[in-house]
């Protein structure tokens, strides 16, 4: 229920915050979303080294968000940069770390996943500022925040059939998060013409289904991992909407569009 919760709230954010004509919103949504994250992090997974985790993941977070809000047409190399040097600075975090130092391969490997995700969730303000950005921004949120949602609440009422022992996630919430994303995306979709709305069904199916593994993903290190459950309800919530955002900006150039 908690991680249903802000899965909800992710989603408003993303839907009500950015506005045609100024990136205020998104960038105040993107930047709530990475804040949960690199905030939650290291206290939801029970990584070593909370104080450098959170400054490498900010760091990362706010260098991202500046390089697509100050670059020119084609922001996607200079991001691929920040997720370099963030990648560099978590080697550099773990090698400084008093002795004894417990855990290091694990929290290395924590670290750098979390400069992937919140870099990845700055990829949401580059699909914002392209031609007809906010449009495909909100049918892309629409269509993530349905399947998450959805798959959390079928799975809160009915975890069937079990996809693995421990985990209360089931296939049928799979299937149903997948199909709420296809009937999100064609919901926002601004005309009844039949190729944009077939473009809108790939859209919700290739967002909505990796939306829903990514979340199954989540709920597998929430239940493995010994971390403080509000935490564990943040990861479980944003990570899922903000991993796809890269993926919903090529989607959305090549169908939704």
């Amino acid at each position: 229920m908690p991680a249903l919760a802000v899965a909800v709230g992710a989603t408003l954010l993303l839907l009500l915050l950015p506005q045609p004509g100024s990136p205020t919103g998104a960038v105040v949504a993107v930047g709530a979303l990475q804040l949960v994250l690199v905030l939650s992090w290291s206290l939801g997974l029970d990584f070593a080294g909370l104080i450098g985790t959170v400054l490498v993941g900010a760091g990362a977070a706010v260098a991202a968000d500046v390089v697509v809000l100050r670059s020119g047409a084609d922001p996607l190399g200079p991001l691929a940069a920040v997720v370099g040097l963030a990648v560099i600075l978590s080697f550099v975090h773990q090698l400084s770390r008093r002795a004894p130092r417990s855990g290091v391969t694990e929290s290395l490997a924590g670290n750098g996943l979390l400069a992937v995700v919140v870099v990845a969730a700055s990829t949401f303000l580059v699909l914002f500022q392209i031609t007809d950005g906010p449009r495909l921004l909100d049918r892309s949120a629409a269509a993530i925040g349905a399947a998450v949602v959805v798959g959390h609440l079928v799975d809160l009422v009915l975890p069937y059939p079990a996809i693995t022992e421990g985990v209360p996630r089931g296939l049928l919430g799979f299937l149903a998060g997948t199909a709420a994303a296809m009937l999100a995306a064609i919901d926002r979709g601004s005309s009844g013409a039949l190729v944009e709305q077939l473009g809108a069904v790939i859209l919700g199916g290739v967002l909505g289904g990796l939306a829903c593994l990514m979340a199954i993903g989540a709920s597998y290190a929430a239940a493995e991992r010994r971390g403080v459950a509000a935490a564990q309800a943040g990861i479980q919530g944003v990570l899922p909407i903000v991993a796809v955002a890269p993926v919903a900006y090529f989607v959305s150039i090549l169908v939704g569009s």
